[in-house]
């Protein structure tokens, strides 16, 4: 058991994306190997995307 009684996540928590999240942000938001390789205060490139044109396929401008 992790903090506060939580179960600790596995690896396999961040390959099964809830129907209706985007993959992307699901992956990021829960495998923190997605942001491993930037530096101090570096921007993730895919989020910074994200941000300012949405989700692909849900709300992408």
């Amino acid at each position: 058991m992790g903090l506060f009684g939580t179960a600790a996540r596995s690896a396999a928590s961040s390959t099964s994306t809830p129907k209706g999240e985007c993959p992307q942000c699901w992956d990021h938001a829960h495998n923190r190997a997605a942001h491993r390789g930037l530096g101090p205060r570096q921007d993730c490139p895919r989020c910074v995307d994200h941000m300012v044109n949405g989700c692909p396929g849900f709300n992408r401008r």
